[in-house]
């Protein structure tokens, strides 16, 4: 609905569910998150970044990565805004990287050249937060166990 319905200045309103990111990996603390989401999936995502990238350093976040998956470049003007500004205010920190790529009829996402040179490598500390339509939360979910990240580190925000 985001996508096809709402347009540029429309106002929404969005309920949180029941559900909220639980780390259960065993490396502690967290200091580098990766969100892979597609479409309107970069909804709940912009007020994640927003909240563990405080101007204090007492945070152990050290590094944020969005990878922001679009079929059509348009889609971008949902949240660009946004995400652009938290990038401006910790550009040291965080990484925003949009991709234009057609992935609702792959079976992987491994060969989409963005999407690889967007996603970091897990390393301890790391943890994975994946947003958007199942089909899309399956192919990202496979492709990050295949770039090493463990199951445990790995959430999943509810389509």
């Amino acid at each position: 609905m985001l996508e096809k319905e709402v347009k540029i200045g429309d106002e929404i309103a969005i309920k949180p569910g029941p559900k909220s990111l639980e780390y259960r990996g065993q490396y502690l603390p967290v200091t580098d998150l990766v969100f892979m989401v597609y479409g309107a999936g970069v909804v709940p995502i912009v007020d994640q970044v927003k909240s563990v990238l405080p101007k204090s350093s007492s945070t152990s976040v050290r590094s944020v990565s969005v990878v922001w998956v679009n079929e059509d470049p348009s889609s971008f003007d949902l949240a660009f805004s946004q995400l652009e500004r938290e990038f401006y205010k910790y550009s040291t920190k965080l990484e925003v990287s949009c991709c234009v790529e057609d992935v609702k009829s792959a079976n992987t996402l491994a060969g989409f050249d963005d999407i690889e040179q967007s996603v970091p490598n897990f390393a301890p500390g790391t943890m994975a937060v994946i947003s958007g339509p199942m089909y899309f939360a399956s192919l990202a979910y496979d492709y990050l166990q295949s770039r090493q990240f463990p199951d445990d580190c790995i959430c999943s925000l509810p389509p």
